[in-house]
């Protein structure tokens, strides 16, 4: 429940008038992963969403069954067959879910707190069945454990529930979302599941760094920051780092690039969730930090700027010591081949890629070569040759793209470059070649 924590506080304010249901499971194809929540009201009033629309009517029928029972349950959904009548999802997949009433909580303030700890029951109510007495015989104890805290040490009533869990409960808090830990019966054979943790944490946002101020950085950091991103945007001329230009920003900062990013390694504030985008298109200042950033384990850096920029950046990170294998964590030119042009269009683009990146990062699938991925995969830039904004190659089939000979021919020669660090693309910032550059515009080429 704490995806939705402050959207409760109506909730909160009045227990007994609510039910939260609570994904703990999922399999296959879901719309919504664990820990998403729904709130109820026993006038069937709902804050949030479950599935989409698949399974809610069920869901709001189980939870106004819990208030009056004062029964916490599980409801397991699988895959709704072609007849309609049976309740399920109809992508395919599996979820379970948590019903309980909110008074059930007892003292427990998880609006207060970033962990929320409970006990699970260790068997599901039938699918199907929600209405019937079934399951009020797996109900949870009046003393079922609730536990909201913080920091990593955990309260004693869950460390002394925990015993030898009690590793696997801090990692789950510090992975953040939701998970469930099984507590089993070591002093038995076939050490049973004796007992069933919903793991829930707030995870810390993750960051976006952008660096170079101009509207593409502000069209980026109003969106990502809409994503859930904490951005930050990084410049060394106060005219333009300024927080009318960024109010999408968490944070405007006046400094130079290279010395910020040394600044947040230092403080241990870039990690494998941070993503960085250079927007700069000067040397002095992107180059720098493409060099620290490419020789880390970060989710994403991306850097604006045209195929000849490109060619040169490489050029200058390859003689600067980065391995093929560096470069091949360049996103560059920068985002997806929608067509962006407008500043807000390039942070679709660009956001779009980085989501791209760091879902294959977690199906494992991060480093595969173009040529393994799913054809159905949108294009990324620097996968492409030609002119960024070109049309034609946009509407060709999927992995049918070919330079054209002129954009080729325009391409400095490059043949002691690996292909990984081959110069690949215009930006999409680029100027149109039809449009006249405005003044701001040409300083940032």
């Amino acid at each position: 429940m704490l995806d939705r924590i402050h959207e409760y506080a109506e909730c909160l304010a009045d227990p007994d008038r609510w039910a939260i249901a609570t994904i703990v499971e999922v399999s296959g194809s879901v719309p919504r992963p664990a820990g998403t929540s729904m709130a109820v009201r026993d006038d069937g009033r709902t804050i949030g969403s479950v599935s989409g629309g698949c399974v809610e009517g069920a869901v709001v029928d189980a939870a106004l069954a819990c208030l009056e029972s004062g029964a916490t349950e599980l409801h397991s959904f699988g895959y709704a067959d072609d007849d309609g009548l049976s309740i399920g999802l109809m992508c395919g997949g599996d979820v379970r879910v948590l019903v309980q009433p909110l008074r059930t909580l007892g003292g427990a303030a998880p609006a207060a707190h970033a962990h929320l700890v409970r006990d699970l029951p260790l068997h599901d109510t039938s699918a199907g069945s929600l209405l019937t007495a079934e399951g009020l015989g797996i109900a949870l104890p009046a003393d079922a454990l609730c536990a909201a805290f913080d920091g990593d040490e955990l309260p004693d009533e869950l460390a002394c529930a925990a015993g030898h869990a009690g590793d696997r409960i801090r990692a789950a808090l510090r992975a953040g979302g939701a998970h469930v830990v099984d507590l089993t019966d070591r002093a038995t054979p076939d050490c049973p599941v004796v007992r069933r943790l919903l793991i829930e944490s707030t995870a810390t946002p993750a960051r976006l760094l952008i660096y170079g101020a101009n509207d593409f950085s502000a069209a980026l950091a109003q969106a990502a920051a809409a994503l859930g991103r904490h951005v930050t945007v990084c410049d060394a001329r106060p005219v333009f780092a300024t927080r009318a230009r960024h109010p999408g920003a968490h944070e405007v900062v006046l400094m130079h690039p290279a010395e910020h990013f040394a600044q947040e390694l230092a403080a241990g504030r870039i990690d494998g969730r941070t993503a960085i985008v250079i927007l700069t298109h000067d040397p002095r200042f992107d180059l720098p930090v493409l060099d620290a950033a490419l020789r880390r384990e970060v989710a994403y850096v991306g850097a604006m700027g045209s195929r000849v920029t490109h060619d040169k950046r490489v050029q200058e990170l390859r003689a600067g010591g980065l391995t093929a294998a560096h470069l091949g964590r360049l996103h560059s030119p920068i985002g997806l081949d929608l067509g962006a042009r407008t500043p807000a269009e390039v942070a679709v683009s660009i956001l779009a890629e980085l989501i791209l990146v760091e879902s294959a990062a977690r199906a494992g699938s991060g480093n595969a070569p173009a040529a393994a991925r799913r054809p159905a995969s949108p294009a990324r830039l620097r996968d492409t040759a030609g002119d960024v904004h070109d049309d034609a190659r946009r509407s060709a089939e999927p992995g049918a793209a070919t330079p054209a000979p002129a954009a080729a021919a325009a391409i400095a020669p490059a043949a002691d470059l690996d292909p990984a660090a081959a110069p690949t693309g215009r930006s999409c910032a680029a100027t149109p070649r039809r449009m006249a550059a405005t003044k701001e515009a040409l300083a940032w080429m």
